[in-house]
């Protein structure tokens, strides 16, 4: 049940910043924002630890400011690789995808927060 929440969560995280942030621009319905929502969980759950484990060294040179940098990487990849699947998703340019980035991943690391497994 917490993961069809974080899920729908997810979604509507993915709906926020898509609607706020100039350059990023989604003319599909819901069921591509629940594409991009279960494309996050997929890395959050399976990509984003492995990434991390790897990653350590760096993380604890930087004290976890590299963690940042990695889920922003992760998810300027689905937003890329969304658009490749779904031609109503597309970024203008870098900034608004990184910006874009950041805000799903302040917002889902509070959701991650709120809601535990």
């Amino acid at each position: 049940m917490k993961f069809l929440i974080r899920l729908a969560l997810n979604a509507a995280i993915v709906w926020i910043t898509f609607a706020v942030i100039d350059g990023l621009t989604f003319g599909g319905e819901w069921l591509g924002f629940l594409i991009v929502a279960g494309m996050l969980a997929v890395a959050n759950a399976v990509v984003l630890p492995i990434l991390k484990l790897l990653a350590l060294p760096v993380r604890m040179m930087t004290l976890g400011l590299a963690t940042l940098a990695i889920n922003v990487a992760v998810i300027v990849a689905i937003i890329w690789f969304a658009g490749q699947l779904d031609p109503e998703v597309s970024s203008s340019a870098w900034g608004p995808t990184i910006l874009g980035a950041l805000m799903i991943t302040i917002l889902s690391s509070i959701v991650s927060t709120l809601i535990k497994d």
